[in-house]
């Protein structure tokens, strides 16, 4: 082999190493560091989306049970001091699916610069106004499918129990499970985190029951749950459980994490819930239970995997004052029908890197974004 050519085959075989290790390393960044992530506000932030404006209110709170009547939101881009794009969406009733607001009568000069959101941008946005009964009511022509076959599979695996032991009815308990239920589960102790796969409609509680009893042994529900259901069917079992055992559930998704893998468009529902996974990381780990937190651990890595490089909220002084150009951008939205008394106006300023609400009520919110890192 010519020398030069030896040398070439060496630089090339040296550049593959460096890229190899550093993608290496940059994964194993974006998985293993949850627990020292920050919002860095010293990168820029190129683009808002749908997520990046609507999570920051949705986190904290988004004022949507004062809201007397179901409004329009309006969402504005502002770039180089411009108005660079914007859109409306609205609906029949704070339980139904948003659409694209189209009005009547629109100024020619904000013509061009409307864009179409997309099924999810709606949900993320109209999260802000909407009270669907379950947290499944906003994506469910996202889950659907996926959840007709965990019903199916369920419906099984209590067809081939009974078969086998027609003696005992079998009831199913909880299915699809609203957000308030939850945060009384985990009020009362019988649950281990404010989100689950109730919510999403990936999980079952059934009972046993003998002669008009509920049946409490664990073995019957082990047979039924784990046997058929895990073993036949692929599903999870409750009784596995380190963190919290609940012999009488069964879910489609090993773990949260496993959830999030399959539908990241989820994780505007759990972000709201960081500091509060990450503080039950931290006592249970300081009182020596760290193995009972290994589901939440590995949430945590997924959420971070998924967000790193994504605009985050600041993680301190996050409020600023909504500035006199803010204001005159919501004088302009009347143009396209915004009306402050009923209409929610989101403003995301890439010039300021910040996000802007104006609410119905009257309250008017601006948040400085970073990037998390």
């Amino acid at each position: 082999m010519h020398i030069s050519t030896k040398v070439l085959f060496v630089a090339i075989i040296g550049l593959l190493f460096v890229t190899c290790s550093s993608i290496q390393n940059q994964l194993k960044h974006s998985i293993l560091n949850w627990e020292t992530e920050r919002c860095d506000t010293t990168v820029r932030i190129a683009n808002f989306t749908a997520f990046d404006l609507a999570l920051p209110f949705y986190s904290n709170d988004t004022l949507k049970d004062k809201l007397r009547n179901v409004p329009r939101i309006f969402v504005v881009i502002v770039e180089n001091q411009q108005l660079k794009s914007w859109t409306a969406l609205t609906a029949t009733s704070f339980k139904d699916q948003p659409v694209t607001w189209q009005p009547t009568h629109l100024a020619d000069s904000m013509a061009t610069k409307k864009v179409d959101f997309q099924p999810l941008d709606k949900a993320y946005v109209w999260a802000l106004a909407g009270r669907p009964d379950y947290p499944f009511d906003r994506y469910q022509w996202l889950l659907q499918a996926t959840r007709d076959t965990f019903l199916t599979k369920r419906n099984a695996m209590m067809a081939d129990h009974q078969r086998v032991f027609p003696q005992y009815q079998l009831r199913v308990q909880s299915d699809l499970r609203g957000a308030g239920f939850q945060r009384q589960y985990l009020a009362a102790g019988k649950s281990m985190s404010p989100l689950g796969q109730h919510q999403f409609g990936f999980a079952t509680d059934i009972g046993i029951h003998h002669k008009g009893r509920q049946l409490q042994s664990i073995e019957r529900y082990k047979y039924l749950l784990d046997s058929i259901g895990r073993g036949r069917y692929r599903l999870t079992w409750g009784g596995t459980f380190k963190g919290f055992v609940d012999p009488n559930h069964v879910q489609h998704f090993l773990n949260s994490s496993d959830l999030l893998r399959r539908f990241p468009e989820l994780r505007f529902e759990f972000e709201p819930f960081v500091r509060y996974f990450k503080n039950r990381v931290e006592r249970m780990t300081a009182a020596g239970k760290a193995d009972k937190v290994a589901d939440t651990k590995s949430l945590l890595a997924t959420l971070h995997q998924l967000h790193f490089n994504t605009p985050c909220l600041c993680d301190t002084l996050a409020e600023r004052p909504v500035s006199q150009p803010h204001l005159l951008i919501q004088k302009k939205m009347q143009m396209a029908g915004y009306e402050a008394t009923n209409d929610l106006l989101l403003v995301g300023n890439l010039d300021t890197q910040t996000v802007v609400m104006f609410h119905a009520t009257g309250i008017k919110r601006a948040l400085r974004m970073g990037i998390w890192k």
